[in-house]
């Protein structure tokens, strides 16, 4: 059993063991209940790793999705025409 400090806050940490036992992520819901003097901590919804490929929905927009090979090549050929240009 892990013992954590509570903040000033009223935040603790959950320990790294028991956040990979139960798959909590960050953004991840958890429940806390009352029980026989204690508490329980119970996960209520885990939330995925975010994506790069997400990003673009994550920001609201609505344009047509560019795939992120296509972008590594506009950052490539930006950087070639600014050296062309010295």
């Amino acid at each position: 059993m892990a013992t954590v400090s509570v903040t000033s806050k009223g935040q603790v940490t959950i320990p790294k063991r028991v956040r990979q036992a139960l798959g909590i992520t960050p953004g991840s819901k958890v429940e806390f209940d009352l029980d026989k003097g204690g508490a329980r901590l119970r996960l209520v919804k885990r939330q995925a790793p975010s994506r790069i490929e997400d990003g673009a929905g994550i920001l609201n927009y609505r344009g047509p999705r560019i795939p992120i090979a296509d972008m590594h090549g506009g950052v490539a050929m930006r950087k070639a025409a600014r050296r062309a240009r010295r």
